[in-house]
């Protein structure tokens, strides 16, 4: 057991401190300021990894969990021990230490942004059957389990649906509503298990579907196609989209990779400009032919890192929302390759976008301002929106 003071927030939400000898330790559960006893639970030799298991001082950013299934183990919430204004400034610090670090980028040009809501943001949520057949969720890094009702995160429409269903012990659910329209999904494997329970009128099934409105655009989005957190967290990526390239209001021909449900393509761009979609997922390519109906669109399902423009495409802005891992070598030579005098990053871990941005300035392309914002309240997780000029 040691006894130490967290220094500050690092990228995966822990709190690095130095022990007596100066070796590095990743806090879990520790907030800057902070006096605590830590239990190493993992020892590399020349840094380790450990869990705070008492508070002797009280770092000022330091509160108690406000949702009592945190406090029962929940590991959903990584950061509510952290208090609400404090959390989107740490992740501005912990991204720009990314940039620092892995993206060699000193100076690199941060705004802080906004913040969902603090409750009641997820319109998406998964659960696992417990032993008593209730909807649950796992204790932080177990395969225990903690009830899931009274979640503080899930929007307020799934609640009743969190007491009423009951689930096949380890089933896991993924659970959909509009904020819209008050639909709801439901989709789990049915050779495992079953859920019963679920509201009249519920769509159960990967083709199951729901309509979301984001910036006055109506989306369809199947139970299989991924969406943000919430149509909150869809509205600020659109504004900060919008912010990143204010050449999108003029441009005729628009990129949308890593498209989703066509998110971008529909709500950022206006009506004569054409839009051109990638996306892998063969549901929300379906829900994006929808989405686009009425827009001068090509939807293209592939892979966006193998994707290349024909030759005399003049591709005006291309925006890429990649998954957690960043755009990586190949996303980034399909970006290069539009040779787009702006390219929009929207980036949900702080060491991929710093990787992501070497990448793209070994190519020719300048990171010229992020702004972050707080998707995920009481995560650690970062969103950041980052725009590129070609030099």
């Amino acid at each position: 057991m040691s006894r130490l003071r967290p220094e500050r927030f690092v990228a995966g939400g822990e709190a690095l401190a130095h022990d007596a000898e100066g070796r590095v330790v990743f806090v879990r559960g520790g907030v800057p300021g902070d006096e605590v006893s830590v239990e190493l639970v993992d020892d590399k030799g020349d840094w380790a990894r450990g869990v705070v298991t008492e508070v002797h001082q009280r770092g000022a950013g330091r509160v108690d969990p406000p949702c009592p299934r945190r406090v029962e183990g929940c590991g959903g919430c990584d950061w509510q021990h952290v208090a609400v204004d404090a959390q989107l400034p740490a992740k501005v610090e912990v991204l720009r230490e990314a940039l620092r670090r892995t993206g060699k980028l000193p100076d690199a040009e941060l705004r802080i942004g906004s913040s969902v809501p603090t409750a009641g943001y997820r319109t998406t949520i998964r659960v696992v059957g417990d032993a008593a057949n209730r909807a649950a969720y796992r204790v932080d890094r177990s395969h225990d389990t903690v009830a899931a009702s009274g979640c503080l995160i899930a929007h307020p429409a799934l609640l009743p649906v969190l007491d009423a269903i009951r689930i096949t012990p380890e089933l896991e659910v993924t659970l959909r509503v509009s904020a819209a329209t008050g639909e709801l999904t439901a989709r789990w494997d049915r050779r495992r298990g079953d859920v019963v329970g679920l509201p009249d009128g519920a769509s159960v099934g990967a083709s199951a579907t729901l309509a979301e409105v984001v910036a006055g655009h109506r989306f369809q989005v199947s139970a299989a196609s991924f969406f943000q957190s919430g149509p909150a967290a869809a509205e600020l990526l659109v504004d900060a989209v919008r912010r990143a390239a204010p050449e999108l209001a003029g441009a005729a021909t628009v990129l949308d990779a890593y498209a989703g449900v066509g998110l971008f393509a529909a709500a950022v761009t206006s009506a004569p400009t054409r839009v051109i979609t990638v996306e892998t997922s063969r549901s929300a390519v379906a829900d994006c032919r929808i989405n686009l109906a009425h827009r001068d669109a090509r939807i293209e399902q592939q892979e966006a890192g193998s994707w290349r423009p024909e030759d005399g495409l003049v591709i005006d802005v291309a925006i890429a929302d990649p998954a957690r891992s960043g755009l990586g070598r190949p996303g980034v030579a399909a970006m290069v390759a539009t040779d787009a005098p702006v390219l929009v990053l929207v980036s949900c871990d702080p060491v991929a976008l710093a990787r992501d941005a070497s990448l793209l300035a070994r190519q020719g392309y300048r990171h010229d301002g992020s702004e972050v914002l707080d998707l995920f309240p009481h995560t650690h997780h970062v969103e950041a929106v980052s725009r590129f000029v070609r030099t």
